[in-house]
């Protein structure tokens, strides 16, 4: 799926920081096998099909009504989210699928108008772009718990996701080629 297109820079902001954390987690999941999916490598450490499926649940609450009820819904039980036993990878890959044909979804349908509404989550106020930034926070922090869960169970035939180890010198040339020479050493970096 393409980042989708919003005329307003800061949805269009939230949608291009989404489409990385799911390019990142997505790149993660492909990689790994069934069994991968669903190790859990640690007592009380979740397995990557487990977040997957607390993500789908989370969106799902967050996002459902957003703009006139509670983030938190009550038929949401979270603690049933981390639960992926009978379930296979095509069940938690639609579930992850969903999640984020909704984020889009309901970005995508954001007014301006939208971006100075109070909403609730959990009875607590916040401004839209609060809300929305708790919801990339929450993403972020398990997008990185996928990828470092795969990147340690794949191993060796690990694809890089971002910048290989050792890759920096050529990941910049590539930049510089592809956007220009940018600012130099001393030149205004901090």
């Amino acid at each position: 799926m393409d980042t989708p297109s919003h005329d307003n820079q800061i949805i269009q902001g939230w949608l291009t920081a989404f489409a990385s954390s799911k390019k990142w987690a997505d790149g993660s999941i492909e990689q790994m096998s069934d069994e991968q999916l669903f190790t859990r490598v640690a007592p009380g450490f979740n397995s990557v099909a487990a977040i997957m499926k607390h993500i789908a649940g989370n969106v799902k609450s967050r996002w459902t009504d957003w703009r006139t009820t509670d983030g938190e819904k009550p038929w949401r039980n979270r603690e049933t989210e981390f639960d992926v036993e009978g379930l296979s990878r095509d069940d938690v890959q639609k579930l992850w699928d969903n999640a984020w044909v909704t984020i889009y979804r309901e970005l995508m349908s954001m007014t301006e108008e939208d971006l100075g509404r109070t909403i609730t989550i959990r009875g607590e106020d916040h401004t839209v772009p609060e809300a929305v930034s708790r919801q990339l926070l929450h993403m972020g922090y398990h997008t990185g718990q996928i990828v470092w869960l795969g990147r340690m169970l794949v191993g060796d035939g690990w694809k890089w996701l971002t910048v290989k180890p050792g890759g920096s010198d050529d990941f910049n040339r590539l930049m510089h080629d592809r956007f220009g020479p940018g600012l130099g050493p001393g030149m205004g970096q901090a």
